[in-house]
């Protein structure tokens, strides 16, 4: 394909998804996540060259650990840019790679693999099975086996744990004397980037974005090989992190003198920090310029989600030794303010001239909103109260893995604010960039959480790159720098915190820093002493004392609840990896919602919390043993589906009605027993009716739930809510169903944008002749796509199933109590797509989707 050809259509779909700069300017951002081979396993010969030492645990930093990077960091052999690798057969530009796959990104490998459900007998290295340093390191390995998930990566799997990548592209001639930059928004993990045959450089951190400068070794009017392995051997977290090239990556084209990476930092600020009047807008940026000789004009304007400019400012770029910069202040009058509410945002188009030509421009997305904590308020956000009414997550999907399409992102965010959530932790890492968009766009507070705690400098450098990066974003109102760490209530965790937090500051003046304590919160000692905001996983009954002795400092609870439920399960079967979903089992640091919720919805300087979890998520299946691997804590399971638990926050944490009655009413062998039926509504009083019989009614009370004991007979049970004044203001029935007699699909959204990366979201119920989803059918649906788009993944939500999210060949799925999903991706081919859905005993079903190239205009 002509290079301008391949180029304009990589341009296109990343027009497509919205994250480029206007099609005017100078600057070209080209998508180049298709057209990928990929290998799994290492390279012949390719022997200890790659290696790299790090200390022994990357997880969390231990006393031990302390002193220990600097040592290591001096054995390292950090080979410089050129001929380093160019002997392994891989990397070399001539390659025949052609029965290598062909994917695109973002991929992630690990979720691909079959579950292991031990490890192996002699893992490499472990000779000595008796000696004691190696039967720990076994332990731990196998301990990290489960809480990833089941899946063969890591130190005990090498053949798994390797994964190369190539790439060809084309490069005009008229790119020549331009910068190019490739740009990784997130590789899973140390990584190593090749440009024909050039090597470029070593990034460790997984969750990081990091780019190189390849103009130098660019073959312009000709093919490019761009070369990439992934070395997964090693285990950052103790959850599932899956394995590759995950996140997008971007060829980003400048001319010499141009804004720099990350190089546009803007903020708002309102007289004495109260959002009233007019807003002045901080901007400081940062331009490249090779040699800083001719006069450069910066001319910043501001436009308003009806592209009408509101303000603008025009200003000379002074030269430094760095480069160029600028301070630039400009001023809204009449501001419309971001929330989760009213998530109001702006565009600083940012333009660069010199001598009346322009040679680059930009567009920011921002909000203009403030942010504060008072230790007696809590969380201020515009000036007044916000109750956080949060949730943690980890970044794994059913079906995809860690490599989660934008479109799943926004389906994500959407599902948590219809349960009334306005806040996302990102646990334990920096997230996917287009999660923070989704969160901007759609009103979400985000809690942006670093990775690792310690201070040598690849960890400060991840640091730095998180808040540089986000900073931009009005959904982040507070940076976490750490979790749980084993250095909290140490002399040592206290200095690491004042450094890592002083990088914050510096960087980022605008927000304060907390840590995600579990233990560890001590008042003499520790990180306590040193933090902005005290962080509280748990331990609720700590924080009146905390607060008692320290009134002048802020407090929020980062972490809460595990309760543990499994959808549509109402009793625990243990050994088959199941939990019920009533909602009152947690482990023993854990807590019901009704124990944790009530303390901080009546105490605001705790400022809210957030749950642990949001969504289910692969490994650490807490209580559990195999055959289970995922986790319980969701309040929705791993396709999105809400739990019982969820209509609980959802009652709680919004305005309207919410009556949900629990469990589902099939129950054939327990005729004349008794049920325990729990409903969780913000109704004042709820009446329950079995077959049309009131079984009585009962008030509620605030932040609580309702059980009655009902005798089972098959047919309607239902519940009326009313208001205070006796009015009914809600509704809600469970039928007893009849056999499984048909599937129902619904799509997340029917038509989609055809670039080759959205998404919908197709629901799979299995229903009875009457349309009614039945709770417990389980029949496996198989799933055929015509038209211009692919299955890239199937789930069901059942903690131990372990059929496979990729299908090799036909796509399958069992339903788990009578739900599945399968996601439908576009091509870059617009056109209708028909999913059909087939089963023995329940017929066959098509749905029709449309993928649409829209309309092109600003971010």
């Amino acid at each position: 394909m002509p290079a301008f050809r391949l180029g304009f259509i990589f341009f296109l779909a990343a027009l497509l998804i919205g994250n480029v700069s206007a099609a005017d300017s100078p600057r070209e951002k080209i998508l180049m996540d298709f057209g990928w081979r990929f290998h799994l396993g290492d390279a012949p010969g390719a022997g200890a060259q790659f290696d790299y030492p790090e200390v022994k645990d990357l997880a969390k930093t231990r006393p031990g650990q302390v002193g220990l990077e600097g040592a290591l960091t001096a054995a390292r052999f950090d080979p410089p840019a050129g001929d380093f690798g160019t002997d392994v057969s891989f990397v070399q530009p001539v390659f025949d790679d052609s029965d290598w796959r062909q994917l695109d990104l973002p991929h992630d490998w690990a979720v691909e693999l079959p579950f292991a459900t031990n490890a192996p007998p002699n893992p490499p290295g472990m000779t000595e099975r008796g000696d004691s340093n190696a039967a720990e390191t076994v332990r731990a390995d196998e301990k990290n086996l489960v809480g990833h998930g089941f899946k063969p990566v890591g130190p005990l799997f090498p053949q798994n744990s390797i994964g190369w990548y190539r790439k060809q592209f084309d490069l005009p001639v008229s790119d020549k004397g331009k910068v190019l930059r490739l740009d990784f928004e997130g590789v899973y993990r140390n990584s190593l980037v090749w440009l024909n045959g050039h090597f470029l450089g070593r990034h460790l951190d997984g969750y990081t974005g990091f780019r190189y400068d390849i103009s130098q070794f660019a073959n312009y009017g000709g093919k490019n090989e761009i070369v990439v392995r992934v070395d997964a051997s090693r285990f950052e977290g103790w959850f599932y992190e899956g394995a590759g090239i995950y996140r997008h990556v971007w060829l980003e084209i400048t001319p010499p003198v141009a804004i720099a990476p990350r190089g546009i930092f803007v903020w708002s600020e309102f007289s004495n920090n109260v959002p009233v009047g007019p807003a002045t807008i901080h901007v400081r940026t940062t331009l490249d310029d090779a040699n800083g000789s001719s006069p450069v004009t910066l001319t910043q304007k501001i436009v308003n989600a009806r592209g009408r400019a509101v303000a603008t400012v025009s200003q000379p770029a002074d030269a430094t030794k760095a480069g160029r910069r600028a301070e630039s202040i400009l001023c809204v009058p009449s501001p419309k303010l971001w929330s989760p509410e009213t998530p109001n945002l702006y565009r600083l188009i940012t333009t660069v001239e010199i001598g009346g030509k322009t040679v680059d421009r930009k567009e920011t997305a921002f909000g203009i909103r403030t942010i504060a904590f008072d230790p007696e308020k809590g969380f201020l956000l515009n000036g007044k109260h916000c109750l956080i009414e949060g949730v943690c997550n980890h970044q794994d999907f059913a079906g995809v893995g860690t490599a989660v399409p934008d479109a799943i992102e926004s389906y994500r965010v959407e599902k948590l604010k219809q349960m009334g959530c306005n806040a996302w932790r990102t646990a334990h890492n920096p997230p996917n960039p287009e999660l923070l968009d989704a969160c901007d766009r759609l009103g979400m507070l985000v809690m942006d959480e670093n990775r690792r705690f310690d201070t040598n400098a690849d960890t400060l450098a991840a640091l730095e790159e998180m808040i540089v990066r986000d900073r931009n974003h009005p959904s982040v109102f507070i940076w976490s720098l750490g979790n749980e760490e084993p250095l909290a209530g140490t002399g040592a965790g206290a200095r690491i915190a004042a450094m890592l937090q002083d990088v914050a500051h510096r960087l980022d003046p605008t927000r304060l820093c907390t840590v995600a304590m579990y233990g560890g919160v001590k008042d003499t000692n520790g990180i306590s002493t040193v933090i902005d905001v005290q962080g509280f996983n748990y331990h609720t009954a700590m924080i009146a004392r905390y607060h008692a002795r320290h009134p002048e400092q802020p407090i929020i609870g980062t972490e809460t609840a595990s309760t543990v439920t499994t959808r549509g399960v109402y009793a625990d079967d243990k050994q088959r990896g199941y939990l019920g979903a009533y909602g009152d089992e947690h482990p023993h640091w854990g807590a019901t919602p009704w124990e944790w919720w009530p303390f901080y919805a009546t105490h605001p300087y705790a400022s809210g919390g957030f749950v642990w979890t949001g969504f289910d998520y692969r490994g650490e299946p807490t209580p559990c043993k195999w055959p289970c691997i995922n986790s319980h804590f969701g309040l929705m399971d791993t396709c999105g589906f809400p739990k019982d638990i969820y209509y609980y926050y959802q009652s709680w944490w919004q305005d309207k009605p919410v009556l949900h009655v629990l469990p589902h009413w099939n129950w054939p062998d327990k005729i004349g027993r008794d049920i325990r039926v729990r409903v969780f509504s913000n109704c004042k009083q709820v009446e329950l009716f079995l077959n049309g019989k009131s079984l009585g009614t009962q008030t509620m009370q605030p932040d609580s739930f309702l059980d009655w004991n009902v005798k089972y007979a098959p047919g309607v049970l239902s519940a009326k809510g009313f208001d205070g004044e006796g009015k009914l203001i809600a509704e809600r029935k469970v039928e007893t169903t009849g056999a499984p007699a048909a599937i129902r699909l619904s799509p997340d959204r029917a038509t989609i944008h055809a670039d080759g990366q959205d998404c919908s979201v197709v629901k799979v119920s299995v229903v009875d002749s009457k349309g009614r989803v039945v709770p417990t059918a389980d029949d496996r649906i198989h799933f055929q796509l015509t038209g211009p788009g692919k299955i890239i993944g199937v789930g069901n939500g059942d903690p131990s199933c372990h059929e496979p999210d990729k299908c090799q060949g036909a796509w399958q799925r069992s339903a788990f109590n009578g739900h599945a999903l399968v996601i439908v991706q576009s091509s870059l081919k617009a056109g209708a797509l028909r999913l059909t859905a087939s089963s023995p005993r329940l017929g066959r079903v098509s749905l029709k989707l449309f993928a649409r190239i829209p309309a092109m205009h600003g971010i």
